[in-house]
């Protein structure tokens, strides 16, 4: 083979490398950004909760586990078990330890853009969820029955959640379709130039 083909091939080979390299990097640094950014927002929406919920406030919330919820119920969901520790930001001095349960809704902003917005559904046992993490992450191993016991129990919290879901499905269509007649009503009455009279 001829030696200058050997060079450009050489060097086509250590730029696609480079390129490689170079985009993985970078792809791991934004998701890096990224990830910070969701622990703010998600921090800032559990000091917001925190306060509205047992008056707490000023206070550092430390994350100690996010963990993504799996499952047949969690494929349109985005639902996370969060331990958390509470400290008092002055004197760091420990307040509590609790489970909360984290969703992420997003919503199709344009095109090729998505909100997520982060919401903290409820307090949940905390030596539920560890127990819950360490299956999930197999530090803990079930026997044959206690597996088909926790199948079954998804199955039904499946079930459950779907009949959750379409309730409220079925009252959002008909809270649009109510403001979207009202709506429609106001324009009418907007536009015929009339004022509402109340009856006597």
């Amino acid at each position: 083979m001829n030696p200058t083909v050997m060079i450009i091939f050489g060097v086509i080979i250590v730029a696609v490398i480079a390129f490689i390299i170079i985009t993985s990097f970078t792809s791991k640094k934004s998701q890096k950004i990224e990830q910070e950014k969701r622990k703010k927002v998600v921090r800032n929406e559990i000091k917001v909760w925190l306060d509205n919920e047992f008056g707490v406030r000023n206070v550092q919330v430390i994350y100690e586990t996010v963990y993504a919820r799996k499952g047949a119920e969690y494929k349109y969901r985005d639902v996370f078990d969060v331990i958390i520790t509470i400290m008092e930001p002055k004197t760091n001095k420990f307040v509590e330890r609790m489970a909360v349960e984290v969703e992420g809704i997003t919503t199709r902003t344009d095109k090729k853009k998505y909100d997520t917005k982060w919401i903290i559904n409820t307090r949940i046992s905390l030596d539920d969820t560890e127990k819950r993490i360490a299956i999930a992450e197999k530090k803990v191993k079930l026997s044959k029955v206690e597996k088909k016991t926790l199948k079954k129990q998804e199955k039904i919290d499946y079930k459950k959640q779907r009949e959750i879901d379409k309730v409220e499905y079925k009252n959002r269509k008909v809270e649009n379709k109510d403001a979207i007649n009202n709506k429609i009503v106001k324009q009418d009455i907007k536009d015929r130039g009339e004022k509402f009279k109340p009856r006597k």
